[in-house]
């Protein structure tokens, strides 16, 4: 019975195993079955007509023979969208013998036939079709359909069509493809009137110069009146800034805008001013290094006086620029204000936390491979040890800035950053320059009002080292030798029609490194002048000392030999020119001061310059001669976008007399007239005549005032100038008055060319207000590369 249970058991089991191993079987063909299935056996392109199948093919990663992958298939789609090229792209799958074909049926965008503009009356269709994007020819986007329509609004609103619509439309006809810009263009608007209302605490003029948008005036192109609703708005906001910085903090401004015969613009804004906020208290609280009297005289803010909005940050920051220059450059000035409950006044709080004074440990120079350490180093007016003073880092830099060695289109010649030092109160100073090209090899020329059309094989180096001489015959013209000391090399040949200049100097500002400096040079002019020739050939050497920052002294003897020629051609030739026909040796020494206060030495803005000289000289030319001349440089405002206004002011007076009891030579007096003195007249025709001849034959006297208002046109590369020049060639010291004076007035163009280097063109146009009957005008100077007056 036993043995009859156990076999029907392992029956039954057998049974069982079978079963499974049936459908295990099953299974794993089914399972075979799909996977042969799943096979892709061939992929095909759809729908294309411009594109290859080939370039398509190419961007995706699937294969025939790969298995189907959705996820790889998703990223091919992708693939192909970034090419860019079609509008639409489907998967398909097919079933064939053996496996799967895969389908990728694609929409090519439009290819753009023609472009169309309807509705252009007042623009042309060429000056629109360069504003936007899309080119015929291109595929069609229409993201970029949209970004054309905002081009060519903002087009039309520069031109001043500020209401102009615009409509892209791309359509099929005739079988081809046409993108049609619909521009509904409106009336040419401009600004005629600008009228403020309410405005009690400051007047129209000072108002309108917060604001961009002008009215349309002379000259148009700078001001055509245009409206620009964001820039508007953004004037709405300034004026509002402008009040709450004066004190008015519940200023509320509105506007309205009325129009007269559909294209003039009359702008209204109203002010509600409110009550001005005055400053009840001003309370320093930490301070210990200065008194509280101290640092209040350097605050804006005053008690009893208006409260600034904008005053608030900048007596903050006065505050910290004081500690700063004590060292105190971590100290942290926290600054409230609470108003008071009684009127429209405010209560002002400073505390301060001085932190500890820090001083100089180490000076490193950095990125200088070429300029040696010490040439950076004597521009520097802090050294190790001492304590840290800001004021003295800003100076150093605008020094290192103005020397011309480093690069200056980088932006940053120059930058003086701190690093920790080996304690807590001490400070390394790194110096960061970035050399710049310093010598410049030149083969052209110029023209100058003064001296006519001359060339010029020159060669200027600002940052030559005499001693460096070179390895090999790469080292030279690679630019690595004679380079990095701080001298100054000048070799120039200038042949001209006019004047013909040889000259070859060699200058250094820092002998040993010390304040002294010592130059020598040898010239030699040739001046063709209207009576005479000129020619003069010597030497001269200049010994100096900075005496103060940024002052010099020099003593500069000189020895040359002048030789004057009548010119062959005049008959009339004055009595003056005779007298001094032939040769004459002169032995001289000048004495010579020049200081130069100014934010930049090449395009000056800011501060003042000053040069003058006294001369002896002796053997055949006996005289004594002294010249002075003067420049201040005064930033009115800055207009976004346009730069700096500049107002520019000075004088030259000049006087020279004969030790020997005879007349001063003719080629040591002085004469007025031309580029750089009297504009509107000729070179040297303003001066004392000969009554024989009525030539111009110089005076001992000289006087000159000069006054400039610079407008930057576009940055500081174009520049309009606007000038009064007024002065006067003499005979002697008795002369020193206003009797006599020419003035003139006119207006200038400035061009500041990047690839011209520091080299400007000067244009000006003069008109003789006051003047003289035998005076020479000349209504226009010319002036580009340069070329002195001598």
């Amino acid at each position: 019975m036993r043995y009859k249970v156990l076999l029907r058991e392992t029956g039954i089991i057998l049974l069982l195993v079978l079963t499974f191993c049936l459908v295990y079987t099953k299974v794993l063909c089914a399972e075979a079955s799909e996977k042969i299935s799943r096979i892709i056996k061939k992929v095909e392109i759809k729908g294309n007509q411009r594109i290859s199948t080939a370039a398509i093919k190419s961007s995706i990663r699937v294969k025939e023979g790969d298995t189907y992958d959705p996820q790889i298939v998703s990223q091919d789609v992708d693939a192909i969208w970034s090419m860019g090229f079609f509008d639409n792209i489907e998967v398909e799958l097919e079933e064939i013998p053996g496996g799967l074909k895969l389908i990728f049926a694609v929409t090519e965008r439009t290819v753009i036939d023609e472009i169309q503009f309807d509705g252009n009356e007042k623009i042309k269709t060429k000056k629109l079709k360069k504003q936007i994007e899309i080119k015929e020819g291109d595929y069609l986007k229409h993201y970029l359909l949209k970004l054309d329509e905002d081009k060519i609004r903002e087009f039309y609103i520069k031109k001043c069509f500020p209401r102009v619509q615009v409509q892209a439309e791309s359509k099929i006809a005739d079988g081809r493809s046409i993108v049609v810009f619909h521009i509904d263009e409106g009336p040419k608007i401009r600004i005629a009137k600008i009228k403020f209302e309410g405005n009690t605490g400051f007047k129209r003029k000072k108002l309108l110069k917060q604001m961009e948008i002008r009215r349309k005036r002379f000259p148009t192109f700078i001001f055509p009146g245009r409206f620009d609703k964001k820039t508007f708005e953004s004037d709405i906001n300034k004026l509002k800034e402008f009040y709450m910085n004066n004190g008015w903090l519940d200023v509320e401004i509105g506007w309205e805008i009325a129009y007269k015969n559909h294209n003039k613009m009359y702008i209204i804004i109203h002010i509600k001013e409110g009550e001005r906020y005055y400053v009840e208290n001003v309370k320093i609280e930490g301070e210990n290094l200065f008194t509280e009297e101290e640092l209040k005289e350097k605050l804006k803010l005053k008690e009893g006086g208006p409260f600034f909005l904008d005053a608030v940050d900048k007596d903050t920051y006065q505050i910290r620029l004081a500690y700063g220059e004590q060292g105190y450059i971590g100290a942290r000035v926290e600054e409230r204000h609470t108003f008071s409950s009684e009127g429209t006044k405010v209560n002002v709080f400073f505390t301060i936390d001085e932190k500890d004074r820090h001083y100089i440990e180490k000076i490193k120079i950095l990125g200088n491979d070429k300029t040696r350490d010490n040439v950076i180093r004597r521009q520097l007016t802090f050294y190790p040890g001492e304590k840290l003073d800001t004021e003295k880092i800003r100076d150093s830099q605008r020094r290192l800035t103005n020397t011309g060695y480093f690069d200056m289109e980088s932006g940053v010649p120059a930058g003086i950053n701190f690093e920790p030092g080996s304690e807590a109160n001490k400070q390394n100073i790194l110096v960061e320059v970035k050399e710049g090209r310093t010598g410049m090899l030149r083969f052209g020329g110029g023209y100058g009002a003064n001296v006519g059309a001359f060339g010029d094989i020159s060669y200027t180096d600002r940052n030559f080292d005499v001693t460096d001489l070179p390895k090999s015959w790469n080292d030279f013209l690679e630019g690595n030798a004679f380079r990095g000391a701080g001298e100054v090399l000048t070799l120039r040949f200038s042949p001209g029609f006019q004047r013909t200049e040889i000259l070859a100097s060699l200058t250094n500002p820092a002998v040993f490194d010390s304040p002294y400096s010592a130059g020598l040079s040898l010239f030699s002019y040739l001046r063709w002048y209207r009576e005479y020739q000129q020619q003069s050939s010597g030497s001269r050497v200049s010994l100096g000392r900075e005496i103060q920052r940024d002052f010099f002294v020099r003593v500069s003897p000189e020895f040359s030999v002048i030789n004057i020629k009548r010119q062959d051609e005049k008959e009339d030739t004055p009595q003056d020119v005779l007298d001094v026909a032939g040769s004459h040796l002169k032995a001289g020494i000048t004495l010579s001061a020049l200081i130069n206060r100014t934010d930049n030495i090449y395009a000056p803005m800011r501060g003042y310059e000053g040069d003058s000289s006294l001369e002896f000289a002796g053997m055949d030319v006996d005289i004594v001669k002294y010249k002075i001349q003067t420049t201040r440089y005064h930033p009115l405002f800055d207009v976004p976008k346009w730069g700096k206004h500049v107002f520019m002011y000075g004088g030259t007076f000049g006087v020279v007399e004969s030790t020997s009891g005879e007349d001063v030579p003719i080629f040591e007096r002085f004469f007025a007239g031309g580029y750089g003195s009297l504009r509107g007249f000729d070179y040297r025709g303003v001066a004392p005549v000969d009554e024989k001849t009525e030539d111009q034959i110089g005076g001992n006297l000289l006087m000159l005032m000069n006054a400039e208002y610079i407008v930057p046109l576009y940055k500081d590369i174009i520049r309009a100038a606007f000038f009064i020049d007024s002065g006067k060639a003499d005979r002697g010291i008795s002369d020193i008055n206003f009797d006599r004076f020419r003035v003139s007035m006119g207006v200038g163009l400035r061009l500041s060319i990047p690839f011209l280097g520091r080299s400007t063109i000067s244009i000006d146009y003069g008109i003789p207000v006051m003047k003289e009957a035998a005076d020479e005008v000349e209504a226009f100077s010319f002036n580009f590369g340069g070329g002195g007056s001598y």
